[in-house]
């Protein structure tokens, strides 16, 4: 159905938001369009949409209370026709106590299995589901030196971890993320907090996004040409590996070694289902390249000269997670980081393979009916059938 009068658009989101981060745009549907109908959208404003994810990063639709969970698969489906019908980290990611990735007891939408259930707060008979207490992960358990018992009192935070949506074994990342709130904290403003001691005011939960494409830019000449002829190798079964370890102050990767799980301790694996990907990934939609670095699940780099072929592998984990560390560091800048402020309702779509983000906010109060700080959310990131591609192949 084609809408003539006034057809989607994608509107950037204001400069102060913005800033330098290069996302972040809301999508305005046709007035005659409730909710985000993908069946309904004519193929112009299909490709103004798609258009806009690889542009902007981030896309957000406003008000968008009483959406089929149906639709978030749909949404992944629509950019990448490869995408499998599966949420991308399984059936069973919810659930492993040995995979960092349960730790906040969330679970599935019956109707929707490709959707999970998070946030913060007891819920009782959701979805038909029994009784959920679900729970907002805070840095102060997974960083190396969190923020003090003054810090935390004054309002302060940090950003939880720096990520794409990628299992890292058997399954690939999706191309596209969506997240759509039902509940919000009611709590005043937290301090974002950066190494540089600069402080960023963002609302209570909210989630933070950079832009592969500004790490990208913000490197060296000689950083662009090494990331640029690297492979990353991530570790087998890089979410189990690392759940004892603990992070740097940023989020971006891991403080210090020693403390991940040996291989021969993990369930079984093998090195054919173990991802490598390039470290800069190239945009299938406006052909950009993007820094794309999972920092805290880096196990080797393997860089090629492109002049002989030789290759030089790096694989002392230290080493390797100095080098990722010195790389995304760059951009972790208030300038650079868009975080946003939700309103319920909000359906976020994004770039899972142009943007990397984190969980914010300190919610950790004892979970009861009043809680103010209850949140409420559903996730959804499919499978693909396509790997990543280099920006530029290695020689």
């Amino acid at each position: 159905m084609a809408h003539m009068v006034k057809p989607l658009r994608i509107v950037p989101l204001a400069a102060e938001l913005r800033k330098n981060s290069g996302i972040g745009a809301e999508v305005v549907l046709p007035p005659s369009m409730r909710h985000l109908d993908m069946d309904g959208l004519s193929d112009e404003e299909k490709a103004t949409l798609r258009s806009g994810l690889f542009d902007h990063g981030v896309l957000v639709v406003r008000n968008q209370q009483g959406l089929d969970p149906n639709v978030m698969p749909q949404i992944g489906r629509f950019f990448d026709e490869t995408a499998w019908d599966i949420h991308s980290g399984g059936a069973k990611m919810v659930t492993d106590a040995k995979n960092i990735l349960s730790q906040n007891r969330g679970s599935r939408a019956p109707r929707a299995p490709q959707v999970s259930i998070i946030g913060k707060g007891k819920w009782t008979g959701y979805e038909g589901l029994a009784d959920l207490d679900l729970k907002h992960v805070s840095h102060t358990e997974f960083h190396e030196t969190p923020c003090t018992k003054e810090e935390l009192a004054d309002g302060f935070t940090r950003a939880y971890r720096w990520h794409m949506d990628a299992p890292l074994y058997e399954r690939l990342p999706g191309y596209v993320t969506s997240l759509h709130s039902l509940k919000n904290p009611d709590l005043p403003d937290q301090k974002l907090w950066f190494p540089s001691g600069e402080v960023l005011s963002i609302a209570a939960g909210a989630t933070a996004f950079y832009s592969g494409a500004r790490a990208f830019d913000l490197l060296s000449d000689e950083e662009k040409e090494f990331a640029l002829n690297t492979t990353v190798q991530y570790a087998p079964r890089a979410y189990e590996w690392m759940l004892d370890c603990k992070a740097t102050d940023d989020g971006l990767t891991i403080a210090k070694s020693g403390q991940e799980k040996r291989l021969e301790d993990l369930r079984e694996w093998s090195w054919d289902k173990v991802h490598a990907f390039p470290m800069v990934w190239r945009n299938i939609g406006n052909g950009k390249p993007h820094l794309q670095v999972l920092g805290c699940c880096v196990f080797a780099l393997r860089t090629a000269d492109p002049t002989t072929g030789e290759v030089t592998v790096i694989d002392d984990l230290d080493e390797v997670r100095e080098i990722c560390h010195k790389l995304t560091s760059k951009v972790y800048t208030p300038e650079n980081i868009y975080a946003h402020r939700w309103q319920e309702g909000d359906l976020v779509i994004f770039h899972n393979r142009g943007v990397l983000h984190s969980i914010t906010g300190e919610l950790t109060r004892t979970s009861g009916e009043s809680d103010p700080e209850k949140r409420l959310f559903w996730q959804c990131t499919m499978a693909s059938g396509t790997p990543p591609t280099a920006y530029r192949a290695a020689a």
